[in-house]
């Protein structure tokens, strides 16, 4: 029985990820394989290859034959320049830095944060205190307008004094008397 060491594809569409399976030559690509000896993702930055360099030589050196991108795999590894007795036996795997633990990285949020908020209090102490906004000048402007005698109809008060009076059709005094009687009327305004 002719073996062969080859890739199984396994994932979706433009998003593939293999296995490396020991198989017979004539089962299909992704048919039953005799053993699983390693993991193949290309589309991982760096590329992830993962084999079990034990099994790989013992099928090796019991006759399977690699398929020429499973090859290329073992090379990098270094896989089959072992198995070949080939100078370069360490291979030229390049492999993921391991991402620092979620407490150490919730740590250093910490420190960051701390530090930003020492450096924020540190400026605030070293600055003069601001002097009133500029938004309340025409307010004041205004209410002395209206204290002086000049046009009522355009200071916020009067206008608010009139509102009533145009909504209940008499005075102001008259407003509350109105609001009572539309009330016992059952809100129907008539």
């Amino acid at each position: 029985m002719a073996v062969k060491i080859k890739l199984k594809r396994l994932g979706k569409i433009r998003e593939p990820y293999y296995r490396i399976v020991v198989a017979d030559a004539r089962t299909k690509r992704d048919g039953r394989a005799i053993e699983e000896i390693g993991k193949y993702h290309p589309k991982a930055e760096p590329s992830l290859i993962e084999v079990d360099s034990a099994r790989v030589q013992h099928w090796l050196s019991v006759g399977a034959q690699p398929t020429d991108p499973v090859r290329h795999l073992l090379t990098i590894t270094g896989d089959w320049q072992k198995f070949k007795g080939l100078p370069g036996a360490e291979g030229t795997l390049k492999t993921v830095e391991q991402k620092a633990g979620k407490k150490d990285r919730y740590d250093a949020l910490v420190k960051e944060s701390l530090a930003a908020k020492e450096t924020k209090e540190t400026k605030a102490a070293a600055k003069p205190a601001r002097s009133a906004p500029k938004k309340d000048q025409p307010k004041k402007e205004a209410a002395a307008e209206a204290k002086a005698g000049g046009d009522t109809a355009d200071a916020p008060e009067a206008k608010a004094a009139d509102a009533p009076e145009a909504k209940a059709g008499g005075s102001a005094a008259d407003a509350p008397e109105a609001a009572a009687a539309e009330a016992a009327d059952g809100g129907t305004g008539a």
